[in-house]
């Protein structure tokens, strides 16, 4: 089945702006999952725009709607996300860049390595093994011999990938 998608009108862009500028947050919440199945800069603002919404929710929920888009315009408004400091908008976000595979992420990603959150560290040491940049090799020997199981299993995995 053909997924259908539409440009969204300058009356229907100014109404879901609206509604993430001052909408409760299971409104704005479906908001973004409506504007799910649009494309377009319109779109992509919006959703930029509700990133820096108070509501871990409504953040983490632009976030998985820009990461389902792999559109190249959502990688900077997702890496400037990586600031997030709410470990579920984090883990929601490397999942969403986990689909990149450009090597400027191997920096933010690597930073995410010291996060207090294991499931943040353990879907940035994923998302670096899908870049494959043998710069991250000492950081994932690192969690191949002293992180726990789940983090030593995805830094093999990244470094028999990255073939070193």
């Amino acid at each position: 089945m053909k997924k259908e998608v539409f440009k969204i009108s300058r009356m229907h862009c100014d109404s879901c702006a609206k509604t993430i500028e001052s909408g409760e947050m299971l409104e704005k919440i479906g908001v973004i999952y409506a504007l799910a199945n649009l494309k377009g800069q319109d779109v992509n603002t919006l959703l930029a725009k509700a990133l820096k919404d108070p509501s871990d929710d409504v953040r983490a929920a632009a976030v998985r709607v820009l990461g389902s888009m792999k559109d190249n315009r959502t990688f900077s408004p997702l890496v400037e996300a990586l600031k997030d400091e709410n470990a579920v908008v984090l883990r929601c976000v490397i999942d969403a860049l986990g689909g990149f595979t450009d090597v400027r992420l191997l920096g933010p990603l690597m930073r995410m390595l010291k996060n207090e959150d294991a499931g943040v560290v353990e879907k940035a040491i994923k998302a670096i093994g899908n870049i494959g940049d043998k710069r991250a090799e000492e950081a994932l020997l690192h969690f191949a011999v002293k992180g726990n199981n789940r983090m030593k299993f995805l830094a093999i995995r990244a470094l028999g990938e990255m073939d070193i």
